[in-house]
């Protein structure tokens, strides 16, 4: 490396050391009114910090959070090219939280009329926690049945509200309004085939929720159980290459507001072996968003989390995978076990013989099936590299290794 290049990627990491800083700054303003220290604020003044705050806060899809932190405290003026790409986040979330709190509505009245119990999930509860519900943006809305009302759930939709049926998957039915909401019909709520100790877990849910309302049939969790699934949730997307800062701020409102039974809920987490998980998550909250000091844990973490965004990167996803050597990477990749592949294709639920026809029908798929070959190939590129350096890999292990979830969670 020249020292030109060099001096470039240290002024690069100034700049998003710069962002970072601030970007939290911001967050911790607007989930507690915390001020804004004077000399973070001057970090806007710093060349390209603002553009960095832009792209880190979109990447992890809180860019909305950041707009109305930054106009609250009159840092940025919404007529300059900055200030509006913000505006448009802020404009687009609450533009977005309307949309899916109408469809919410229309979906659990027309459950009810059909008297089809149901439970929201995920976003649609948890941002009733937030100071404002526009606050907690979700890209879909979320709903669990029961798998013998699944049928009639999906009819009703389809005839009351025009709801148009993409397929049923291996734990949830894609469904889309015609304003073009996103729907996921949950049926199951987190694959066993996957995940077998969070489905035992989850396995209770029904018979433990209650009805919002009496003689209702909108259901809720019960406090242990919604929390346990919000854990259980961003472990997956943690192993899958990365979940985002979002989870983090859910988790550190869960913590404020939720009354759940913590001796219960870490007897749960500890069976499953996700209370490592939970403790270093909470830890960094607090870091995050209450300003406590890192531990050397709980910095890895952060590091892991804000290298990718909202749903992780390829690269993080093929730093957790080849943790266990490459060539096994390669012919997981190549050949996904019977268990996994009768997720995606449910005709091999009964019919297993045809295992071998759904790989290659897979391999077309990923090679030919445009947007998805490109992905694909990408993917390959950065896992059989060798040129690589396998201190990343190794540190990736570790990280796994310290939070329990090396061989905790089936991949």
């Amino acid at each position: 490396m020249t020292e030109t290049e060099k001096r470039e990627q240290e002024q690069k990491m100034q700049i998003e050391s710069a962002a970072r800083e601030l970007l939290f700054a911001l967050l911790r303003y607007e989930t507690q009114g915390a001020e804004i220290p004077e000399n973070l604020k001057q970090n806007l003044l710093g060349q390209g910090v603002i553009k960095a705050l832009y792209e880190t806060s979109k990447a992890h899809d809180l860019a909305h959070l950041i707009a109305d932190a930054l106009f609250k405290n009159k840092l940025l003026d919404n007529a300059s090219p900055a200030g509006k790409a913000f505006l448009k986040q802020l404009q687009t979330a609450v533009f977005r939280y309307e949309q899916i709190a109408y469809e919410l509505k229309s979906v659990c009245e027309v459950l009810e009329e059909k008297k089809i119990p149901h439970m929201p999930l995920k976003g649609s509860v948890i941002r009733s926690l937030y100071p404002q519900p526009w606050m907690r943006t979700s890209c879909d809305i979320d709903i669990y049945v029961q798998e013998s009302e699944l049928d009639a759930a999906v009819n009703a939709l389809v005839e009351k509200l025009g709801y148009r049926n993409e397929g049923k998957g291996g734990h949830d039915v894609q469904m889309f309004a015609p304003s073009d909401v996103h729907l996921e019909l949950h049926y199951d709520l987190i694959e066993d085939s996957r995940y077998p100790q969070f489905q035992k877990a989850l396995s209770k849910i029904w018979e433990n929720a209650v009805p919002v309302k009496e003689n209702g049939y909108t259901y809720k969790m019960k406090d242990e159980d919604f929390y346990f699934y919000h854990i259980a949730h961003a472990a997956k997307h943690f192993k899958g290459g990365g979940c985002g800062i979002r989870p983090f701020i859910d988790l550190w409102y869960l913590e404020k507001s939720l009354p759940y039974d913590k001796e219960k809920t870490n007897e749960l987490l500890q069976d499953c072996g996700l209370l490592k998980f939970t403790q270093t998550a909470k830890k960094l909250a607090r870091v995050w968003f209450e300003g406590e000091e890192h531990d050397e844990l709980s910095k890895e973490v952060a590091s892991f989390v804000l290298s990718g965004g909202t749903y992780g990167v390829i690269e993080n996803r093929v730093a957790v995978q080849t943790s266990k050597g490459r060539f096994a990477y390669f012919l997981y990749r190549v050949f996904p076990p019977y268990r996994e592949l009768k997720n995606q294709y449910l005709v091999l639920r009964k019919h297993p013989v045809l295992y071998p026809f759904y790989i290659v029908r897979r391999w077309f798929n990923l090679l030919f099936v445009k947007g998805r070959a490109k992905n694909s190939l990408r993917e390959f590129s950065v896992a059989m590299d060798k040129s690589k350096d396998k201190a990343e890999e190794k540190r990736v292990k570790n990280l796994l290794k310290n939070l329990d979830l090396d061989e905790k969670i089936i991949n």
